[in-house]
C-alpha cells in the first residue's frame, strides 16, 4: 500500500515513514527547521535518532545525490527529491509549485478554465 501525504515547512508536524533496512524496521522522519529548510533523519521504532544507514540515499530532481550532513539530509521546498533504500526508490517528495491565496474582505475569487482562456485569446 502506498501513502500520499503533504508536508508543510510552516508547522511543527513531524512526518514519518516506516522502512525496513536489511530486515530492521526503522523510521524515516522529516521535520521543518524553518520555513525554507527541513531535515530528513532515521530513527529506531522507539523514536531514537540513529546514524543514517549507508544504504539510504537522497537525490534531487536532477538526479544529483544529496550528501548527509550530521546524519541528516537537508532539503528545501524549492526542489523535488527521491529517497532510496538499498538503491530502490521508496519515497518521492514532489514540489507542488503552488501558492495559497488569502484576500481582504470584499475581494472574491474566480478561475478561468484553459478552454475559456483559449476562447478569449481567439477573440
Amino acid at each position: 500500500m502506498s501513502a500520499k501525504v503533504s508536508f508543510s515547512y510552516k508547522n511543527d508536524t513531524i512526518d514519518g515513514f516506516h522502512v525496513t533496512v536489511h530486515g530492521i524496521p526503522m523510521h524515516m522522519r522529516i521535520e521543518a527547521i524553518n520555513n525554507n529548510v527541513a531535515k530528513i533523519y532515521a530513527t529506531d521504532v522507539q523514536g531514537n535518532q540513529q546514524p543514517m544507514p549507508p544504504c539510504i540515499s537522497l537525490s534531487d530532481a536532477a538526479g544529483t545525490n544529496v550528501a548527509p550532513y550530521k546524519n541528516e539530509f537537508l532539503v528545501t521546498w524549492i526542489d523535488s527529491y527521491i529517497l532510496k533504500v538499498s538503491g530502490v526508490e521508496a519515497i518521492w517528495m514532489t514540489n507542488q509549485k503552488q501558492q495559497a491565496f488569502k484576500t481582504a474582505p470584499g475581494i472574491t475569487h474566480f478561475q478561468i478554465s484553459e478552454e475559456e482562456h483559449a476562447m478569449i485569446a481567439r477573440l
